[in-house]
């Protein structure tokens, strides 16, 4: 036997025999010196030389294989990651010399005091030093559900009219002066989809102080925000007393807004002016376990939304997306759907159209069973925050009275800059829950 396979064998069968949650069911023989093992906090670290992947065995009983070309890939140290730009310092031309898929780590020694894995590389003696917790959290998927790869929509909670008097709520001044209450509301957006904001000001430019705590605004045709008005030769159904059908906002962009804010300034005082909510991710799950048929038709084909008038811009908008948008994980990620503003186009081949109608009738169906409405009449004051891309809206029609009229102001700001935030929070107060990596 190599020298050194015989130096570590004895030490290794020692530990191993003291820690019984890691012992194996009999014992190393002497070709371990193939495999070095290591065990701390009940973590156990195999380099298997011969497949060139690292095992680590996880408090939890699973197991994770880090093969060792994106161990190398992903080296930390300041000569391959610029610490402060956080970003590899190599370049395209030398991936060539630097990625061989067959590069294989020579040794892996555990760091007990640091809690870190130290590997050394066989073709140019290279040294990689790896935090346990930093790999811990960038485990490969051993299923479709690994929460590791979900940014978004992590641990979301799928409603209906049980949400009726138990929309999450928050404080206004509260996530305005404190990160922690700020990332618990944001936490909630993301996994509900629906919030209500209490004890706003009665004033317009609230919603943009709050969107700023977050981010930016999203400018829009309607501007940095808009206000929701009764007016004439409005530019917008939203604009006028009727009611509005269940909707999201916006399907007329590429990028539809993530987010939207809607303040109630004034509220009618002659009645009616109630808001409808319904959770599309619910209301599609509900459709592809009735009838997986027409589910995938609105996950195939697209419907095109257009907008036409002239606000703080004169525009034209024009654009299409299917009702329900999946992922690679065949998870539903967007909702997408505007009646008033769905055009007459119809990106369908002929063969399809009538099953298409008999799909998204179904589906409508679905949206404004009772069981899944929900009901809110905010009051002056008040502030509903909502995931555009998955939560649709209406209201009922209102009553304006001599001297009054129903005030909303509205803003919109995108997910990749709130889930940016959420992490930035996450970084900075040092939780253990943290859901997204670099």
């Amino acid at each position: 036997m190599h020298r050194l396979g015989k130096r570590l064998v004895r030490p290794l069968q020692q530990l191993f025999q003291s820690k019984q949650s890691l012992s194996r069911s009999s014992p190393i023989s002497p070709l371990a010196f193939r495999k070095e093992l290591v065990a701390f906090n009940s973590v156990a670290v195999e380099n298997d030389i011969d497949n060139r992947q690292l095992h680590v065995k996880w408090d939890d009983g699973t197991t994770s294989r880090f093969p060792h070309i994106y161990l190398r890939d992903n080296c930390q140290c300041p000569n391959c990651f610029h610490p402060s730009a956080k970003q590899r310092n190599i370049s395209d031309t030398s991936v060539l010399d630097a990625y061989d898929v067959d590069t294989k780590a020579s040794q892996a020694q555990l760091h007990p005091d640091r809690q870190e894995i130290e590997i050394k590389w066989d073709k140019d003696n290279h040294v990689s030093v790896f935090d346990t917790n930093w790999l811990k959290m960038r485990r490969f998927p051993t299923d479709r559900d690994q929460v590791g790869h979900k940014i978004v929509y992590s641990d979301r909670r799928l409603w209906g009219g049980d949400l009726n008097g138990d929309i999450p709520t928050t404080d206004f001044n509260e996530i305005l002066h404190d990160d922690l209450a700020l990332y618990k509301w944001l936490k909630n957006l993301a996994r509900v989809g629906l919030t209500l904001v209490k004890n706003v000001p009665k004033e317009v430019g609230q919603v943009e102080r709050l969107a700023d705590r977050i981010a930016y605004l999203r400018v829009t045709n309607y501007g940095r925000t808009f206000t929701v008005k009764s007016k004439l030769d409005p530019s917008n159904l939203a604009f006028t007393d009727k009611g509005l059908a269940l909707h999201t906002d916006l399907p007329y962009f590429d990028l539809v807004p993530g987010i939207q804010f809607l303040h109630c300034v004034q509220q009618a005082a002659g009645g009616g002016g109630e808001n409808q909510f319904v959770d599309g991710f619910n209301v599609a799950e509900v459709l592809r376990k009735e009838n997986p048929y027409y589910f995938d038709l609105l996950t195939q084909h697209a419907f095109v939304f257009f907008d036409i008038g002239n606000d703080y811009v004169e525009y034209n908008q024009l654009n299409h997306h299917p009702l329900i948008t999946l992922n690679s994980r065949n998870e539903v990620i967007r909702f997408v759907h505007n009646n008033h503003a769905r055009s007459s186009i119809l990106d369908v081949p002929e063969d399809k159209v009538t099953d298409i109608y008999r799909a998204f009738r179904a589906i409508v169906h679905i949206m404004y069973d009772q069981s899944n409405l929900v009901t809110n009449k905010m009051e002056s004051g008040e502030m509903v925050v909502f995931d555009n891309w998955r939560v649709l809206h209406g209201r009922s029609p209102f009553q304006l009275t001599a001297g009054g009229n129903r005030h909303l102001e509205g803003c919109f700001i995108d997910w990749d800059e709130t889930t940016s935030r959420m992490r930035a929070i996450e970084e900075k107060q040092k939780m253990q829950n943290f859901t997204g990596v670099i």
